[in-house]
C-alpha cells in the first residue's frame, strides 16, 4: 500500500497532461533531494531569491529572474509592482490604489480564468478588440496616464483575434508601458524561456510545476533587471498584498534544479522517449477490430511542442464513456468531445504505465 492509499487518497495514472488538478508533473530525484537539503537549514530568503535569480537568468539567457509560488502568484506580483510605481507606500496600500496607474489592458480574445490575478491587485481590466479581431489603434487609443501595463497571454488558445506580441510590445514601448507575458505552459521548446524577453517583454511568467517538472507550487518571472529588482523589493517575504504568495526555500531549491535539468536535457532524445510511449499504446489499440482512427498531434493543448495520441471514435462509440471507464480504473486521459475523440499525453507516463493505459483503453473500446 503506497502513501496515498494508506491515507485514504486514490492515486491515478496521469495520461492527460500536466494539469494542476492532478498535481502538475513528476519531479526528478535530484529535484527532490535539493528540496530535502534546503529544508534542513535556515537562510535569508531574500538572499536566496537574489542568488537563485542570478543563476536562473544566466542559465536561460535572461537579464534577471525571480522565483514565485506559481504562475498566478507571479501574475499578481507583476501587476502589483506595475501599480505601485516604485513606491513602497503605494504597494503597502494595495489593493487600495493611491497612484494614477490602475488599468491593465487585455485583449478580449485573451480573457481567461487566470486574469483574475489582475483584479486581485485592485486594478481595473480594460478590454480591447473582440473574439475575431483586435486593431492596433484600439491598443494605442486605450493607453493613457492610468495604464499600469499590458498583459499578453501567450497560449495559442487565445491568439485568434489577438494582435501579434511583437506589435503589442512595439506600441507599449512607444508609450513607456510595461508588457507582461503569461507563458505559464509554453514549454517546450526550451528556447521559449528567453524568446519572449528577447522580443522585448518586460516580465515573462512560467509555471514551475508543468513541463519544467519542479514543485507544483512554484513559478518563475524572467525580465529586465529594473522590474525583477522591484519583485525582490516588494515580493514575499515582505509585508503587503503579495505576502499571500510566499515562496518557500524548498520550492526555490527544487525549481532551480528542475530548471537546470530542463535546460540541460537533450530535447531530441526527450521527444524520442515521448514518441516511444505513444507508439507502445497505439500499436496495442490498432489491433482492435473497431472503427477507430489513430493520429499523432504534434502540439500540446496550448501550443507546446510535444506529441499527443488522439483516438477518433466512430458514432457507435462515446468519448465521454471512454473517459469515464478509464477514470474508474484510476487513469486520467483527455477528451475532445466535439470530435468524439480521446487523447493521451505521454508527459507524465512511465513505460510500464503506458502499457497499463493501453490495456485499459483497449478494454474500454471493446466494451463499447
Amino acid at each position: 500500500m503506497d502513501f496515498y492509499e494508506k491515507n485514504g487518497i486514490i492515486p491515478y495514472i496521469n495520461a492527460h497532461d500536466t494539469y494542476t488538478m492532478y498535481g502538475g508533473s513528476r519531479m526528478a530525484e535530484n529535484t527532490l533531494q535539493a528540496m530535502k537539503e534546503a529544508a534542513a537549514s535556515f537562510v535569508d530568503l531574500k538572499q536566496m531569491q537574489i542568488q537563485f535569480g542570478k543563476k536562473a537568468a544566466e542559465l536561460t539567457g535572461n537579464e534577471a529572474a525571480y522565483f514565485t509560488n506559481g504562475a498566478e502568484g507571479a501574475l499578481l506580483l507583476c501587476a502589483c509592482i506595475c501599480i505601485a510605481e516604485d513606491s513602497e507606500y503605494y504597494y503597502r496600500k494595495l489593493p487600495e490604489i493611491l497612484g494614477t496607474k490602475r488599468e491593465f489592458i487585455v485583449m478580449r480574445a485573451q480573457r481567461n480564468a487566470y486574469d483574475a490575478a489582475l483584479a486581485v491587485s485592485g486594478a481595473d481590466i480594460v478590454e480591447i478588440g473582440d473574439a475575431d479581431e483586435t486593431l492596433e489603434m484600439e491598443l494605442e487609443g486605450s493607453i493613457n496616464e492610468k495604464t499600469a501595463g499590458v498583459v499578453y497571454f501567450a497560449s495559442t488558445l487565445y491568439q485568434r483575434g489577438s494582435l501579434p506580441l511583437e506589435t503589442v510590445i512595439a506600441i507599449a514601448k512607444k508609450y513607456n508601458v510595461p508588457v507582461i507575458v503569461d507563458a505559464a505552459a509554453q514549454l517546450p521548446p526550451k528556447e521559449n524561456l528567453k524568446r519572449f524577453t528577447q522580443a522585448g517583454a518586460d516580465m515573462v511568467i512560467f509555471s514551475g510545476g508543468k513541463t519544467l517538472c519542479g514543485p507544483q507550487d512554484s513559478g518563475v518571472i524572467f525580465g529586465t533587471r529594473q522590474w525583477i529588482e522591484r519583485c525582490i523589493r516588494f515580493g514575499a517575504p515582505e509585508h503587503g498584498i503579495c505576502r499571500v504568495s510566499k515562496t518557500s526555500r524548498e520550492a526555490m531549491a527544487g525549481l532551480y534544479i528542475a530548471l537546470e535539468n530542463y535546460v540541460l536535457q537533450d530535447e531530441e532524445k526527450r521527444d524520442g522517449e515521448l514518441r516511444e510511449i505513444l507508439r507502445r499504446i497505439s500499436e496495442r489499440v490498432a489491433k482492435i477490430e473497431k472503427e477507430i482512427t489513430l493520429k499523432i498531434i504534434e502540439r500540446g493543448p496550448v501550443g507546446q511542442k510535444y506529441p499527443r495520441l488522439f483516438c477518433y471514435l466512430s458514432e457507435k462509440n462515446s468519448s465521454e464513456k471512454i473517459v469515464s471507464f478509464l477514470k474508474k480504473e484510476r487513469i486520467y486521459i483527455g477528451e475532445d468531445r466535439i470530435n468524439n475523440a480521446v487523447y493521451i499525453s505521454p508527459l507524465n507516463l512511465y513505460k510500464e504505465e503506458a502499457d497499463i493505459v493501453a490495456e485499459v483503453l483497449c478494454k474500454a473500446l471493446e466494451a463499447e
